[in-house]
């Protein structure tokens, strides 16, 4: 498989959790009820940021 489309897949549902850990957040006034999401962005931006960093050099 491509390893750009990888890496923007990645950052891309990275980016959507984000989104929906904020809204909710917003929406139900419960951020810790929301933690799991904003955990599950930073996993996924991790392994972007991993994975662009291990394929650049």
């Amino acid at each position: 498989m491509n390893q750009k489309l990888v890496n923007s897949i990645l950052l891309s549902l990275a980016f959507v959790a984000a989104v929906i850990g904020a809204h909710r957040s917003i929406t139900y006034n419960d951020i810790v009820g929301n933690y799991w999401i904003f955990m599950v962005a930073l996993v996924l931006f991790i392994l972007w940021w991993y994975r662009r960093k291990k394929y650049r050099a």
